[in-house]
């Protein structure tokens, strides 16, 4: 029987108000039939169309909206297309999509993900995989590995929050930090000020240190237990400095990088509970844009709980 470890730190205590936070996951469950659009399709389409060249278009972004959320929990085109032209049964709906269009117009979806509020933003990023059922026998075709059946999601997410910010997913393995430095510099060039970023060892690289140090960020990132601190990236010197003076709980109490747990791999365990961790696409693009719509969908649900508790 293997002895329990000793947690380090103070013995947590959930000073979450139950009654409020179970309220707004209850009302995550209303999203999923959220028609309240159906009141703007005319003047939506009508905004959608307004110097259109070409066909118009014949169902809103509201619904289009709505039906990706319904595929990111893995339901297919046929079952959503069915979903719909019940509701135009039973709720007044307009008209309904067949499933050749939800599927072109969720493909073709941009799924913004909504920015933080607040002036002082702290971001962690860190990665994972979700895993290509359909599509990975065409992966492994492509690209001649046995084990090319993940896509690698790389996640932004907000400190304070605990949302996604920013995702970007890969077919081919692609550099954490190298990502997340393109992640944080569209986040800070569309105004979000971003004052802190860090994440986990698989951050620990020059190349992150030095491009927080050229946007003034500072760096909660947890180095190497035997980093040096004389190399020549002074901004990663800094912090193993810091780090070895205060110990590594003293550093990590000090600098809030406790705070990357819920802001990564908590976004990670909930996106998967609720949509899982399989995608059904069977083309590049499409496992690329379901992986997204995961973390999209989530983040949509869990504003629109706590909005509306």
């Amino acid at each position: 029987m293997l002895a329990k470890k000793k947690r380090w730190g103070k013995k947590f205590i959930d000073t979450r108000n139950w009654p409020v936070y179970n309220e707004q996951l209850v009302r995550r469950g209303e999203y999923w039939i959220e028609l309240d659009f159906v009141r703007r399709w005319d003047k939506e389409l009508a905004e959608m169309n307004e110097g259109k060249i070409g066909a118009p278009y014949q169902f809103p972004k509201s619904l289009i909206k709505l039906q990706a959320l319904w595929h990111a929990k893995q339901h297919p085109y046929r079952i959503i297309e069915g979903m719909t032209r019940k509701l135009v049964e039973v709720a007044n709906l307009p008209a309904f999509n067949d499933y050749t269009t939800s599927n072109r117009r969720i493909n073709k979806l941009h799924m913004k993900f909504q920015v933080p509020k607040g002036d002082h933003i702290v971001v962690f990023s860190d990665g994972t995989g979700l895993q290509a059922v359909s599509g990975g026998e065409y992966l492994r075709e492509k690209y001649g590995k046995k084990n090319r059946t993940w896509v690698q999601v790389i996640l932004v997410g907000d400190a304070k929050s605990h949302e996604p910010v920013s995702v970007e997913a890969h077919i081919i393995k692609e550099s954490e930090p190298e990502s997340a430095e393109r992640q944080i510099a569209r986040l800070i060039k569309s105004g979000v000020p971003i004052v802190a970023a860090g994440g986990d060892g698989g951050l620990d690289d020059k190349g992150f240190y030095n491009f927080c140090d050229d946007h003034e960020l500072k760096p909660i990132i947890k180095p190497d237990k035997n980093a040096r601190d004389d190399t020549e990236c002074e901004p990663r010197n800094k912090v193993v400095k810091e780090r070895d003076k205060l110990g590594y709980t003293k550093w990590a109490r000090k600098n809030g990088y406790g705070h990357r747990w819920p802001a990564t791999e908590g976004i990670f365990g909930a996106t998967k509970n609720i949509f899982g961790e399989e995608l059904k696409a069977t083309s590049e693009q499409g496992l690329m844009q379901e992986a997204i719509s995961k973390f999209w969908a989530y983040q949509r649900i869990k504003r629109y709980g706590e909005t509306k508790a």
